[in-house]
């Protein structure tokens, strides 16, 4: 009788041990997915532009980009379908909501590959007519499968913008099929980036004027400063207000930056705008503004004698270096992208914008373990018994590691409790 009752008690506990194992593998698993989802609707995007009007209004139009990789896609017969809500908002600077327009759609695809396209997006469009002050404008969005929910502000500073004379902020023009506020199929380019194969691009041009003549000049600069492109135009108008299209048609050749200045004047009256623009060279990641900057950003995934070998070399040599690096461990060969350099730098990139303090992000160790591992499954803030430190935990459950951090100053400059890495030349 005692010998079953022993065995009784022993699968009760196994039972319970099994119920509770389950429950944290699914508790896991839904950190896991609520984590991706959350990354995903978080690459929703909005870029706002001033356009100039006969009115004491600026007509600002904002366009909200939606990638089908932030979307939750579902197989229906031979198509992949998603649905979303969005809606874009502009707010004073004590956060009042001046107007709100919201948006509903579907999108459908032919096949998967299209779903995890970075290059494919959905656009609208919002367009308020606002003051020269500051305000947020406010995106978000919402999968109707999944029912997370991405919100991302922008803050804009539209102050100046209806002095008398003065230039609003140059955009280039590029092409998207729809009425974006502007000629049909006609946006405006919500990225900087110049793809290497283009010669020349439109950069649109407004202000305000007084009836008369003018002029604007146009200063393209390469990375080391150089003027490597110039225009003047001597213009003349009855109106109180100007737009202008500009055809760049050249390009820095070797530095991957430009600055593009344009200078409004009339009579002893001037304003300036400046765009900053970067060529997009074929096999280099959106995410690298600068070659040498991206080949330091390398430390953890080069050896020492790699690492060494790069920043002995001359300039051209490293370019040569870096290319050569990342060709031969491009996933997908012979295309555009290279997925496993786009996916490291964006890393590096998140990182700096979230884990920096005296350092750069991407130098911390938070960003550290951000880079080499990605987003953690799951993560647990604490605080230590008789200690002023604070404690953070990332657990990454598929590769069984978790690593422990600690605030030692209390200004958020977390540090590892255990030493990971020593990368070269620190």
């Amino acid at each position: 009788m005692e010998k079953r009752s022993i065995v009784k008690n022993l699968y009760q506990i196994l039972l319970i041990f099994l119920c509770l194992f389950i429950s944290g593998v699914d508790a896991q698993n839904r950190n896991k997915k609520n984590n991706q989802e959350k990354r995903n609707i978080d690459q929703f995007k909005i870029n706002a532009y001033p356009i100039v009007t006969e009115n004491d209004d600026i007509k600002l139009l904002v366009y909200g980009l939606i990638p089908y990789q932030s979307l939750q896609f579902l197989k229906n017969n031979e198509t992949f379908v998603a649905g979303y809500e969005t809606s874009i908002s502009i707010r004073d600077n004590d956060g009042n909501q001046l107007d709100r327009q919201a948006f509903q759609s579907e999108v459908k695809v032919d096949n998967y590959i299209n779903t995890v396209d970075r290059f494919s997006r959905e656009v609208v469009m919002a367009e308020f007519l606002v003051k020269d002050q500051e305000y947020t404008v406010v995106g978000e969005l919402i999968d109707q499968d999944t029912r997370t929910k991405g919100v991302i502000k922008k803050e804009i500073n539209l102050q100046g913008l209806l002095k008398e004379i003065c230039i609003y902020p140059p955009f280039i023009i590029g092409e998207y099929p729809g009425d974006w506020g502007f000629e049909e199929n006609e946006i405006p380019v919500t990225t900087r980036d110049i793809n290497h194969k283009i010669k020349e691009f439109p950069l649109f041009l407004s202000g305000k004027i007084k009836p008369g003549e003018f002029t604007v000049s146009i200063i393209a600069k390469n990375a080391s400063n150089e003027v490597f492109w110039n225009e003047k135009l001597e213009l003349s108008s009855n109106n109180k207000t100007f737009s202008e299209r500009i055809i760049i048609d050249k390009k820095p050749e070797e530095n991957l930056s430009m600055e593009v200045s344009v200078t409004l004047k009339q009579k002893e009256i001037s304003d300036v705008k400046e765009i900053s623009l970067r060529i997009r060279k074929p096999g280099l990641s959106f995410f690298i503004n600068n070659v040498d900057e991206a080949l330091d950003q390398m430390r953890y995934i080069v050896t020492d004698k790699e690492y060494k070998l790069i920043k002995k070399s001359k300039r051209k040599e490293r370019e040569k270096l870096f290319y050569q690096f990342w060709d031969d461990r491009d996933p997908t060969p012979g295309t555009i992208t290279n997925e496993l350099m786009d996916q490291y730098y964006y890393r590096v990139k998140y990182s700096n914008e979230k884990f920096a303090s005296f350092l750069p992000g991407w130098k911390s160790d938070m960003g550290m373990i951000y880079i080499l591992f990605g987003p953690p499954d799951d993560m647990q803030r604490s605080f230590g018994q008789n200690s002023r430190y604070t404690y953070e935990t990332w657990y990454y459950y598929s590769i069984n590691r978790d690593f422990s951090f600690f605030d030692e100053n209390g200004f958020g400059d977390f540090k590892l409790t255990t030493p990971y890495y020593r990368a070269a030349g620190w």
